[in-house]
């Protein structure tokens, strides 16, 4: 890994980061490998620090997915289908808090681009065979409420 410079902790050099592999979002996101999600969330999370990606862009999007995860409904159900259209629609906010991130920081975007190379294939994941698949939708829940954790612990503010 790279090093450009020092990271929030003074002493710990910033690494570049490497976005994860689809096969490690998949084992996270479909296999449920809460070892790896672990391994990943603190990754991600000290990355996030170093690029000095605020907690309160952090919980924007954050925030939106704990209210999805509360108007989850019942299998098959109106509810359920409304609520993984909301999931997957949290895909292009990404983009767009990204995009904004870069367009305020002089062309230059790290942490939300940072954070939209993890969470976007595991919102790709959403669905098995076309149908909404709420474990899969409470495993992404829980790496991003596990990134958000390291983003805290590594010093993010």
């Amino acid at each position: 890994m790279t090093q450009h410079g020092q990271g929030r902790s003074g002493n710990r050099p910033m690494t570049q980061f490497q976005k994860p592999s689809d096969d490690e979002i998949k084992k996270i996101i479909v296999g449920g490998d809460v070892e790896l999600l672990v391994k990943l969330a603190d990754r991600v999370g000290e990355t996030l620090a170093d690029q000095k990606l605020t907690t309160s862009q952090i919980r924007n999007v954050f925030g939106t997915a704990r209210q999805i995860q509360m108007r989850w409904g019942k299998p098959g159900s109106e509810a359920e289908r409304q609520a993984y259209r909301d999931a997957v629609l949290l895909r292009p906010k990404l983009a767009y808090f990204a995009e904004r991130e870069k367009q305020s920081k002089g062309g230059k975007s790290e942490g939300m681009e940072t954070l939209q190379t993890v969470l976007e294939p595991a919102l790709k994941l959403l669905s098995d065979n076309g149908q909404p698949n709420r474990e899969r939708f409470e495993r992404f829940v829980e790496l991003f409420e596990a990134i958000v954790a390291y983003h805290k612990k590594h010093g993010g503010k």
